[in-house]
C-alpha cells in the first residue's frame, strides 16, 4: 500500500471519529436540554454539561488534525 492510501485511509477513519463525536455530541444536548427543561438540575445534568464541552472540544481538535492531513496531502 502507498503512502497516500495509507494517509487516504487515516482521513477515512477520521471522518468515522467525526461522525461518531457529532451523534454523541446530538444525544448529550437533547438529553441535557431535556433535564434543565424539566427542572432536574442534578448531577445528571451537570455531567451533561460538561461532556457537552469536552465533546465539543475533541470534535475541534479532531476536525483541525483531519485538515492538517488533508493538506499534507498535497506534498505527497
Amino acid at each position: 500500500m502507498g503512502k497516500i492510501d495509507k494517509e487516504k485511509e487515516y482521513i477515512g477513519a477520521l471522518k468515522v471519529y467525526l461522525a461518531l463525536i457529532t451523534a454523541l455530541l446530538m444525544g448529550d444536548v437533547s438529553g441535557t436540554i431535556r433535564l434543565f427543561q424539566n427542572d432536574v438540575l442534578d448531577f445528571t445534568f451537570w455531567i451533561g454539561l460538561v461532556t457537552i464541552v469536552v465533546l465539543a472540544i475533541t470534535f475541534i481538535k479532531v476536525a483541525k488534525f483531519m485538515n492538517k492531513k488533508i493538506n499534507d496531502l498535497e506534498d505527497l
